[in-house]
């Protein structure tokens, strides 16, 4: 997805990978934070600023690549998908300097496949998150081997390879439950990912499941109101939708809904939870509402392609995509 990955990649619209493709994503998490639209702004000003000496000799060529790597991210987390594209191009050059840092290069690979994943570069995106795994496997960052595992397991999820997906999934949930130190949007997502897996297997009372253990934590994380647990919600009530439960889906859906549309309502992954909702509403044969989703839908996309910075890479993923 892009969309479920933009959420499940790192809940700055990436716990993001994963609306990401599910999602990769109104509000952005930063480390548990909630980045506003305008927060957003900005901090990528700040960093653009930054940039403008961010070259050897000014500064060496790691701090210059964080920087680069960094604006990246947060051109990636507003959309902004072929400026973050040359940002992390760019940041990988400076990366790949020696005396080179193996763990920042490696985020920059990695975040890279997750631009690539989102944007639908498929064979790109894949090289990208096995290359940023053998460069941690290699230096020995066994706290960020699972973090590959979940971005490809995102990956997979896209590319309805569920059942690889489902494996690396599991071994990332696994790593994240047993390593105190891992941060709960890695937690959380690799949890999406697992679920939306099962989904995508037609395994909703599985998929119930793991969407039931990550509310909690998504609660007390971000807290009732914020994005990551509207989509845990509305994602829940897929689930519970596709399984025949349709009066719990029916207020899963319709909260979590709400909770994203009031802080992501500018971003082009909204436009999923719209799409899915319509559908949802008109399977309950509540046609005139969905009417009024797919007319805002029509509007928003055409908003969105003709703003450049959206346009290029402007694309809608459906349930089927994912699930």
């Amino acid at each position: 997805m892009t969309v479920l990955h933009m959420c499940y990649r790192r809940f700055s619209l990436r716990l993001r990978v994963s609306i990401m493709v599910l999602c990769c994503a109104g509000g952005l998490l930063l480390n548990a934070q909630i980045l506003t639209k305008e927060d957003l702004q900005k901090e990528t000003a700040v960093y653009e600023a930054s940039s403008h000496d961010a070259e050897p000799p000014n500064m060496p060529s790691v701090q210059a690549g964080r920087i680069w790597s960094h604006l990246a991210t947060l051109y990636q987390d507003a959309g902004k998908y072929g400026e973050s594209q040359i940002a992390y191009e760019h940041a990988m050059r400076l990366l790949s300097m020696a005396p080179v840092s193996q763990p920042d290069l490696a985020v920059a690979v990695d975040n890279l496949g997750t631009l690539y994943m989102e944007t639908g570069i498929v064979k790109e995106a894949e090289q990208a998150e096995l290359k940023a795994l053998k460069i941690r496997e290699a230096a020995g960052l066994k706290s960020e081997v699972p973090k590959s595992w979940y971005h490809l397991a995102t990956l997979y999820l896209r590319e309805h390879r569920a059942a690889k997906s489902k494996q690396f999934a599991q071994r990332a949930v696994d790593a994240f439950s047993q390593n105190p130190k891992a941060v709960p949007e890695d937690r959380i997502g690799s949890l999406f990912v697992l679920a939306s897996s099962d989904c995508q297997s037609h395994r909703y009372g599985d998929a119930i499941a793991q969407f039931r253990i990550a509310l909690p934590l998504t609660i007390q994380t971000y807290g009732s109101e914020h994005y990551p647990t509207g989509m845990n919600m509305f994602l829940l009530g897929y689930a519970q939708w596709k399984n025949g439960n349709l009066a719990s889906a029916q207020e899963l859906m319709e909260r979590g809904y709400d909770i994203v549309g009031k802080e992501m309502a500018w971003h082009p992954a909204y436009l999923f939870f719209m799409a899915q909702y319509a559908h949802f509403l008109r399977d309950e044969h509540k046609r005139k509402e969905a009417q009024a989703i797919e007319q805002a839908i029509k509007e928003k996309r055409a908003q969105l392609n003709a703003d450049p910075a959206y346009s290029s890479k402007l694309q809608l993923m459906d349930a089927a995509a994912l699930f």
